[in-house]
């Protein structure tokens, strides 16, 4: 199972004040991303303390996300887990009342008093000894396999101390709280997994300052956080690409450093692909390509009839070390081999096949 973690915290670190009211730390660019995280796992993951101070629903509600997760194959609702020491919870909270239907799963201790009202709408499961380990057995047990843990503070530290992240969205607003009460982020300013990342990357999402941090390598191809991410903004960036007769719309994003470079087919050219028009942008700006990433919606192409370079010759040209795709070419103009000759050349390929649906819907055009 892969465990994203996900927390806002103000400028020195903090998840919120001391105030009756909730902190909002996130701007609108920011919760537009975490909802759309939320939307590629199975689960959603919180303490106790935050369904009791907050309320929350987490639920799915953006009609264009759960569209998506039918498509791919997933329930257009995510499961929603609270873990509660004591099992002492109200079944009048928004967790337990919104979403009929949803899965709602309560982790407690063996020892705790869990009341008939709670047991009616929740599924509840007694563990010995509470940890994140134990979390991760439980969930996988239960059909989850990725899971986006988003607080509070205990559930974080519990997470972080046993080394159970594997991925890590910290978004930072421009704000101090300075409250030595305040429930502040563990380990802010020195995480402990910060300096063995594999991958990690900084970025501005509105006012907000946004570190993703890749901390352990992904099952032979799987996707950490960064790359669903750039996948999925890959595949929306394609929407922007008119249909047409004789071009499959793709989206592409090449990833150079902590730089992102969008592309979509004839964006400004009409016998343009994607991938081209993102490398471009690239060059242009003097970026280094080699050993960067590159993520399309389709797969590149090997052979075309509008140019005399494919943009596979193009990418090894380049020097890029890993391309990440969610569809195979369909054979409708050519028979594409564009990831197999990325292999062969020694570049290293993910075919993320589930999100495959999504990028023929677009493309229903020429696929139905």
């Amino acid at each position: 199972m892969r465990v994203i973690a996900s927390a806002a915290v103000s400028s020195d670190g903090y998840m919120d004040d001391c105030t009756p009211q909730r902190l909002v730390l996130s701007c609108a660019e920011d919760w537009a991303e975490v909802h759309a995280i939320r939307a590629s796992c199975d689960a959603i993951l919180v303490g106790a303390e935050t369904v009791r101070r907050d309320n929350p629903a987490l639920m799915i509600r953006d009609e264009e996300l759960r569209c998506h997760r039918k498509l791919c194959g997933m329930s257009p609702d995510i499961v929603k887990v609270v873990v509660s020491g004591s099992g002492r919870l109200d079944a009048g909270l928004r967790f337990f009342t919104e979403g009929e239907g949803v899965r709602k799963i309560v982790i407690t201790s063996e020892q705790a008093v869990v009341d008939d009202a709670l047991r009616r709408v929740a599924q509840v499961i007694r563990l010995s000894h509470i940890t994140a380990c134990s979390i991760i057995d439980v969930l996988e047990d239960e059909g989850v396999e990725t899971v986006l843990v988003e607080g509070g503070a205990k559930i974080m530290k519990m997470f972080f101390d046993e080394d159970a992240v594997d991925d890590m969205r910290l978004a930072v607003a421009p704000i101090t709280v300075g409250d030595d009460a305040a429930p502040r982020l563990p380990y802010y300013g020195e995480l402990p997994f910060e300096w063995r990342c594999f991958d990690r990357c900084c970025r501005q999402v509105g006012n907000m300052t946004v570190c993703e941090y890749a901390v352990h390598v992904p099952s032979e191809g799987g996707l950490t956080a960064i790359d669903m991410r750039r996948l999925g903004r890959a595949i929306d960036v394609s929407r922007q690409s008119p249909p047409c007769a004789t071009a499959y719309r793709v989206g592409c994003v090449v990833a150079a450093g902590d730089r992102e470079y969008e592309g979509y087919t004839h964006e400004t050219g009409p016998a343009n692909h994607a991938e081209e028009e993102a490398l471009a942008k690239a060059l242009d700006d003097g970026a280094e390509l080699r050993g960067a990433t590159v993520y399309t919606s389709m797969e590149p192409c090997s052979k075309r009839s509008s140019k005399p370079v494919s943009c596979t010759e193009l990418l090894l040209r380049c020097g890029v070390s890993r391309v990440v795709y969610a569809c195979a070419e369909p054979d409708c103009f050519v028979q594409c081999d564009g990831g197999n000759i990325l292999r062969r050349s020694g570049v290293e390929v993910v075919s993320a096949v589930k999100y495959a649906p999504l990028v023929r819907d677009i493309n229903a055009h020429l696929t139905a």
